[in-house]
């Protein structure tokens, strides 16, 4: 029997492409041959898209007014940690530069260990000429469902190419993280027609339950995010030689002084070097090495004595490598993916939200996290989220 997932499948995003690689093994693991289905984001990200002009012409007459419309209406919609450092032409010109560089680093494990990847599907007319051929066709996870992600390529995230009679499951589908969204007319419409036809529907967190039940009127299974299912990443640990002993590794996005600062104040309070690996923009007096493998973001994580981040999944592996960490959202509005997964764990006081709160809670959140408690609540989640899945493939 063949699987075809549905996920985002190639992008230099840590979480997002082991999650990729978890979904894709753990199927495999049951005895299912796997195809991993290429489909890239309108974003330009993977790859440049010739546009008609007249798309063009639309395209920047919207984003000037959107941005004039933000500016009078929402001045002070950010507050200052939520600002990322502005960049000048060459600091961005450097960050694309490594940005691209990365990619590649992430075409090497793709090719070693998704190599099952497809060629390109980009369109919903793409799937008529070259029809990937499954019996059963599994999305999920990551924000697959979040269509101010997916955008106008939505329908394809809810299987819309697939033929008749197929086999569809959602496994730990997100929507986003906001569960206060609502769909509207013909969106609405085409995504409850879709969602209708599903066998299996699993989403990875309470917003998209409520999300669901509000637009759809049903309520579907919450599962793990599938990087859980895995019993172990040492087979990529292996490859990596770094050592981070002594060091509080950062892995956020949202970067700007007031966040730097509270770093370094609390690298001082612990004793503890900084690590910013994969971090593209230079920061004085914090080593700066952006170049970095997915092997050697694990291998981060896995050795430091402490991690400060703003990513989903860095926080699943700090759980998973029984890690001391804090949490701090990139802003509010996006936090319900974290604030799920911290509370299902029982470990919700690892969040703050400012660099004051954080520095001023030093010694709440520096207390180790009990996780031979935690790991009791993975373990029978495990094994609901497994058999969820090995039910919904069975024939």
């Amino acid at each position: 029997m063949k699987v075809a997932i549905l996920t985002y499948a190639r992008t230099n995003n840590y979480g997002a492409t082991l999650q990729c690689y978890a979904l894709n093994k753990y199927i495999q693991s049951l005895g299912y041959d796997t195809i991993i289905l290429n489909v890239p984001l309108d974003d330009g990200s993977v790859r440049k898209v010739k546009r008609p002009l007249y798309r063009k012409l639309l395209s920047f007459v919207w984003n000037r007014f959107y941005s004039i419309f933000k500016k009078i209406f929402f001045k002070n919609e950010l507050y200052d940690y939520e600002i990322r450092y502005c960049l000048n032409k060459e600091q961005r010109e450097k960050e694309q530069m490594y940005s691209n560089r990365n990619m590649l680093l992430f075409d090497e494990f793709r090719s070693k260990y998704l190599p099952n990847i497809t060629d390109e599907y980009f369109y919903e007319s793409d799937f008529d000429s070259n029809y990937p051929e499954a019996d059963a066709y599994v999305v999920g996870s990551d924000q697959v469902w979040n269509v101010d992600i997916c955008k106008r390529q939505y329908p394809i995230f809810f299987l819309s190419f697939v033929k008749p009679g197929r086999k569809k499951i959602s496994y730990a589908a997100c929507m986003g993280g906001n569960d206060r969204i609502i769909f509207k007319g013909e969106q609405k419409e085409r995504i409850m027609q879709l969602l209708s036809d599903f066998n299996c529907i699993s989403v990875r967190n309470q917003m998209a339950v409520t999300i669901c039940q509000n637009n759809f009127h049903f309520a579907p299974k919450q599962v793990l995010d599938p990087t859980f299912l895995v019993d172990n990443y040492d087979e990529l640990l292996a490859e990596s030689s770094i050592e981070a002993k002594g060091c509080m590794y950062i892995d956020k996005f949202i970067i700007n002084d007031l966040w730097v600062n509270a770093i370094k104040k609390i690298s001082k309070n612990k004793g503890l070097q900084i690590r910013m690996d994969n971090c593209l923009i230079e920061i004085d007096d914090v080593p700066f090495a952006p170049l970095c493998r997915i092997q050697d973001w694990l291998k981060l994580i896995n050795t430091s004595d402490l991690i400060f981040t703003d990513s989903f999944h860095c926080s699943v592996f700090c759980i998973l490598f029984r890690k001391q960490f804090v949490v701090a959202p990139s802003y509010q509005g996006g936090e319900g993916r974290m604030l799920d997964l911290l509370d299902k764990m029982g470990i919700e006081g690892r969040f703050y939200y400012t660099p004051d709160e954080l520095i001023n809670n030093i010694n709440v959140w520096s207390k180790p996290i009990d996780y031979d408690a935690v790991w009791g609540k993975i373990e029978e989640q495990r094994a609901d989220s497994k058999n969820y899945l090995i039910e919904a493939l069975k024939n």
